[in-house]
């Protein structure tokens, strides 16, 4: 899989004006061009001589994924937690991260109790969602 060009990261980070697709952030210097409909990279371990091993690319599954049209600008925190996962499915993994905290972040129920954190049902909605919905 050949890596973006220059050109083609700059039209991927003006996309949204330097936003994050998902999250809306602004990208900063260290952003990722994430692929909406995930490219499976395979890596094997080697060894070089030097202690421990390290990991080279040795192909991917799905690399007709890997075109500029599936891109979109991310920031590191909103695409690691995506990771290979359809935005149906991410969505319902950040849905489900306000039960996982409630479950094991007594810090989290303490700020509940007291009013600090109000829940509530809304669906997920990304960045790149809104703007389209308020053009339209």
């Amino acid at each position: 899989m050949k890596r973006l060009t220059k050109a083609e990261r700059t039209q991927l980070f003006g996309m949204f004006e330097g936003r994050c697709a998902y999250c809306g952030e602004e990208l900063g210097k260290r952003w990722h061009a994430d692929h909406v409909k995930a490219v499976f990279r395979r890596h094997e371990l080697y060894r070089d001589g030097s202690p421990g091993y390290k990991t080279r690319l040795v192909g991917a599954d799905k690399p007709e994924n890997h075109v500029i049209d599936n891109f979109m600008p991310a920031c590191a925190s909103c695409n690691l937690s995506k990771a290979t996962h359809t935005l149906e499915k991410w969505r319902d993994v950040l849905a489900g991260y306000v039960g996982a905290l409630d479950r094991n972040a007594p810090t989290y129920r303490m700020a509940k109790k007291h009013g600090l954190i109000v829940e509530t049902q809304v669906t997920v909605e990304f960045y790149f969602e809104k703007l389209a919905r308020d053009a339209a």
